[in-house]
């Protein structure tokens, strides 16, 4: 499980910054808050699997037994970083509410970010290849995690192309969904993990 684990974490870490980087740089050339807050929400993907990464460094010199709560405190610890960049995507949503701006939509841009899409469904097909062979929760989130992923960027894509074409902040808006749903989902693993760790 170790190597297994610590090839899939060093995996994850690389594709989620290249993500980040290339988020980035289409949201500060776009001025586009969901694609910022979709962003950092890989930025805290590629921390996530740095902590996954450690855990499974840990793991090489453990019993099965403890293993299994190095993996649960893992994840326990992945859920509380994704839950606190979750309620700070609902809060920069409904600061860009009360006070909007002006977005820069781009066909380009939107290529780019339907690309990204691509790649973390991919990413979840890789994990789910992995964890046939061998079975982990922290294998089981990162599954999670990346089609839920996929679908919060296809989310900031229709806020991103709509904004320019409604008088409204729906960057805005879409942040905020962005946020309540990664923090709902980060929440529920927290919560699924406190109770292994307390009852084991």
């Amino acid at each position: 499980m170790g190597k297994l684990g610590i090839k899939t974490a060093v995996f994850g870490l690389a594709v989620n910054f290249a993500l980040f980087l290339l988020k980035l740089y289409i949201s500060i050339s776009s001025n586009s808050l969901s694609i910022y807050c979709d962003a950092v929400n890989n930025l805290a993907d590629t921390l996530s699997c740095m902590i996954a990464l450690a855990g499974f460094i840990v793991i090489l010199k453990l019993s099965e037994r403890k293993s299994q709560r190095v993996q649960a405190l893992a994840t326990f610890v992945i859920g509380i970083a994704l839950t606190a960049v979750g309620l700070s995507f609902a809060y920069n949503g409904a600061e860009r509410l009360m006070y909007p701006v002006a977005v820069s939509y781009s066909k380009k841009y939107a290529l780019l970010v339907i690309v990204t899409i691509l790649v973390k469904i991919l990413m979840g097909i890789i994990y789910i290849l992995i964890n046939r062979k061998q079975s982990s929760p922290v294998f089981k989130t990162l599954i999670l995690d990346s089609f839920l992923d996929s679908a919060v960027t296809f989310t900031a894509l229709l806020g991103f192309s709509l904004t320019t074409k409604i008088n409204y902040a729906v960057d805005g808006v879409v942040a905020v969904v962005i946020g309540l749903v990664v923090a709902v989902s980060a929440i529920k693993t927290v919560i699924n993990q406190a109770k292994f760790l307390v009852n084991d």
